[in-house]
């Protein structure tokens, strides 16, 4: 496969201070001293604005976000708008390694029941309020409490206590031991809103979280006008005094349409553009003033498959549909090539991975595992998908396949918003496109979330309703494992289970594919999805 990676032009604007050295007098009146005031206000604005640069990027991404709260999201058209505004203890650089943010360092207790963190001082919100310890624990404790219904509350379901030990220095106490706190806490949901707007939902159930986002990152919210955009602003005073913003502002344009996205791109009405269509990559490799980028990813497609119905029951059915789908024709007619098959549950990428047996294209041994189970005639069934163009490819390209198999696919396709709710509800679940990035880069975030069986609906992602008491053994396990070497293993167990298992039709690992204006510099892509524009800068 072809990989472009655009050229690093990471050029630091080093700015141009004119200092005018005028020798004032004693005797100066009145009106020199005017003049000169004005003068300081005015270079003084200019140099503000030479800081924060006065253009505005465009980033187009795939969909509409769902929420810019961090801790009641989790999808990735929401969580690259917050990333510009909210910031946690830890983030991940560019390989997915661990690095302090928010936080200026960290430490586990012996047997990894605890991880203490050091805070960073002079660190304010948006409103003006004091990023603190206390900060931290007003946010976990919220998010933490399920009766305030945000979507992440399962993710931090392992911390048992957080202990404030001074105003700078927080514990977070785990219930069992916990090899993946530090991971967690680097999760973009893991990020902290001022505890004002905490205060104001706790005294208004109607106070909607999700449209009144408070951090403490480079940009400020400005606007969110539905199925328009999202605009930010450059704070004023950001508190990392080396990163300051380089751009007025950032608006998010969701457009479903890839071809769309394309031609925005093309005539200039977009700077950066999320979810590159693979049919566009090497038209726009060639196109002068646009850089493509195409990589690595944590994102796993597939179709999940609802074991509340009878139908799915039957693992011979499972197995029946992973065989009556020919993932490489998939990966070449629909992602031109920019695909591996799935050959686990999790990408190669991630901490834990385990390579399994794939599931080779073999129609007649699909009939034959139907027909042992009842199914000669095949049957029917609904595939939902959102409305997004590849993810419609997809669909379409698997109810076809699987025709061939006898089952009978009706196609639908819903807005990312709506299928997740319906999702987290069991609304009627049958079978679904689903893409899943373990934003922690390891395999508990990886695994935990679609197949404990602690995580079935509603609010939480295991819409297929698998439940294997082994897996929950084996995950408990690996979590605790002291060694490396135990924690690998059991999670490659859990794989070799999933995996036969079969609760989903494993599909293929995508390539990461982003483009963006060549006037447009330092838009960092991680593995796990993420299109960082927080450093951007627009020539």
């Amino acid at each position: 496969m072809k990989v472009l990676r655009w050229k690093q032009l990471s050029s630091m604007i080093f700015l141009l201070l004119i200092v005018m050295s005028v020798v004032v007098g004693c005797s100066k009146d009145n009106s020199t001293k005017s003049n000169s005031d004005q003068k300081e206000t005015k270079e003084t604005a200019e140099q503000d604005a030479s800081k924060k640069g006065s253009k505005e990027l465009v980033v187009v991404l795939e969909g509409e976000p769902t929420s810019l709260d961090p801790q009641n999201s989790t999808d990735g058209n929401s969580s690259n708008v917050q990333e510009s505004i909210f910031e946690g203890l830890l983030t991940f650089d560019s390989e997915m390694k661990l690095v302090p943010l928010l936080a200026k360092n960290y430490s586990f207790n012996e047997d990894a029941t605890a991880i203490t963190f050091e805070l960073k001082e002079g660190i304010v919100f948006h409103d003006g309020t004091p990023f603190n310890a206390e900060v931290v624990k007003a946010n976990l404790d919220f998010v933490r409490n399920e009766e305030n219904g945000l979507a992440r509350a399962s993710f931090f379901e392992f911390i048992n206590e957080v202990v404030v030990d001074n105003e700078y220095k927080v514990t977070i106490k785990s219930k069992e031991p916990n090899s993946a706190m530090a991971a967690y806490m680097a999760h973009a949901s893991a990020s902290f809103k001022s505890v004002e707007e905490i205060k104001k939902k706790q005294a208004d159930s109607n106070y909607n979280l999700d449209r009144n986002p408070v951090g403490t990152g480079p940009f400020t919210f400005g606007e969110w006008r539905d199925g328009v955009h999202v605009k930010l602003k450059a704070s004023d005073n950001y508190w990392d005094k080396d990163n300051q913003p380089k751009l007025s502002g950032i608006v998010f344009k969701p457009v479903t349409e890839a071809n769309t996205r394309v031609n925005m791109l093309k005539t200039g009405e977009a700077d950066v553009v999320t979810k590159l269509p693979t049919q566009s990559v090497k038209e726009l490799s060639d196109t002068e003033g646009i850089d493509v980028f195409t990589g690595p990813s944590l994102n796993l497609f597939y179709v999940g498959m609802s074991l509340k119905h009878e139908k799915y029951q039957d693992v011979r059915v499972r197995q029946a549909l992973n065989y009556a789908v020919n993932k490489d024709q998939l990966i070449s007619q629909v992602m031109d090539g920019y695909g591996v098959v799935a050959d686990s549950a999790i990408a190669p990428g991630v901490s834990g991975y385990a390579k399994q047996e794939a599931y080779e294209y073999n129609l007649e041994k699909a009939k034959q595992l139907l027909a042992d189970a009842g199914y000669e005639k095949g049957f029917k069934a609904t595939l939902w998908t959102r409305n997004e163009t590849e993810f419609i490819a997809v669909a379409e390209n698997v109810a076809i396949q699987l025709k061939a198999a006898g089952i009978e696919v009706e196609v639908q396709a819903l807005e990312s918003g709506t299928l997740f709710d319906k999702l987290d509800n069991n609304q009627g679940t049958d079978l679904w496109i689903g893409r899943w990035s373990p934003s922690t880069g390891e395999a508990d975030w990886g695994l935990r979330p679609n197949f404990g069986s602690d995580r079935v609906p509603p609010s939480y992602n295991n819409s297929g309703f698998y439940v294997n008491k082994e897996v929950d053994q084996l995950l408990q396990k690996a979590l605790q494992s002291p060694t490396e070497e135990g924690r690998l293993e059991n999670y490659g167990k859990l794989q070799e289970i999933v995996f036969k298992d079969a609760p989903w039709i494993f599909l293929y690992v995508p390539e990461n594919s982003v483009a963006k204006r060549s006037n447009v510099d330092n838009v960092t892509i991680l593995p796990s999805d993420d299109v960082r524009v927080n450093g951007a800068e627009k020539k």
